[in-house]
């Protein structure tokens, strides 16, 4: 009889399909979830992502402007013993869903005014999260303060972004992965991710990371930009070791009284052996500036 019932839950709460999206409201209700395993796909446009309540595993809202043509919204949502599948993609206003010979795709027509599409996501606080963004052009905003993340990977094209851990993430993520194109991207309180490794990739832009909040082990960051400028800001309580490969085409800038340099390519700050919390850290920089900066 309960599995009789989970089946016919997880058959209510499936929603797939592509719908058009005007002043567009979708969510899911919470059933018996034990964690959630979600996939965001973003051909274009603003995408802002944030903790929701604890009863809706998702909720989705898009606003629509003066324009006759639709965005388009894929949901896709099952439940398979406590572990939910959500799958979202959103493309903008004047696009096209194709599918030829079994195989889906997207087509963007060129009159379309990519400035339009606003999505705003939030997901459900309480229950563990592994997630995994992909997101083409436009702007992106990860606010994740407050929700249990296990995994995370995010991928963007040419875009503006922004991710945040304003609060410590009572989950643990192994490998935090971030691939920016060409871009800004932005990142706050990354120690409250409460990572064991990071890899951040970067190809043409400018990067900040802010390795601000709480760090009580060791951690290991690996940084790789192709071109451009990148600064790392670390809170002086943490032991930092920076190993950096040398380029002439590249310069790394530290603050000369907080690092000592132990051989060529690699500097350790003045506190690290006896740091509760220490980053060893390892840049490798195309052309560009790297800056590292040590705060209170």
């Amino acid at each position: 009889m309960k599995t009789t019932i989970l089946t016919y839950l997880s058959a209510v709460i499936l929603f797939a399909g592509i719908v058009p999206a005007q002043n567009l409201h979708r969510e899911v209700k919470r059933t018996d979830e034990k964690e959630v395993r979600v996939k965001i796909e973003s051909s274009f446009g603003s995408v802002n992502i944030s903790k929701g309540s604890k009863d809706k595993i998702v909720v989705v809202s898009y606003k629509k402007k003066e324009r006759s043509d639709d965005a388009k919204l894929d949901l896709n949502y099952h439940v398979n013993r406590g572990i939910g599948d959500l799958k979202l993609e959103m493309h903008p206003e004047g696009s096209e869903v194709r599918s030829d010979d079994g195989e889906s795709g997207i087509h963007i027509n060129a009159s379309v005014n990519f400035k339009t599409d606003e999505w705003y996501i939030e997901l459900v606080d309480g229950v563990p999260l592994s997630i995994d963004a992909e997101l083409g052009a436009g702007k992106s905003d990860f606010d994740l303060s407050g929700l249990i993340v296990n995994d995370l990977s995010i991928s963007t094209g040419a875009s503006s972004s922004r991710l945040s851990f304003n609060e410590m993430n009572t989950g643990e993520i192994k490998t935090l992965r971030i691939e920016s194109g060409v871009s800004k991207f932005v990142a706050d309180n990354l120690n409250n991710a409460h990572f064991s490794r990071m890899e951040f990739d970067g190809g043409v832009g400018s990067y900040i990371l802010d390795f601000g909040g709480e760090l009580k082990r060791d951690v290991k960051v690996d940084i790789n930009v192709g071109l451009g400028s990148l600064n790392i800001i670390v809170p002086k309580k943490i032991g930092l070791r920076i190993k950096y490969e040398d380029s002439w085409l590249s310069n790394l800038s530290l603050d000369d009284e907080e690092f000592i340099r132990k051989r060529k390519g690699i500097y350790e700050s003045q506190n690290y052996a006896e740091a509760e919390g220490k980053m060893d850290v390892y840049i490798e920089s195309g052309l560009g500036s790297v800056k590292v900066k040590r705060e209170k």
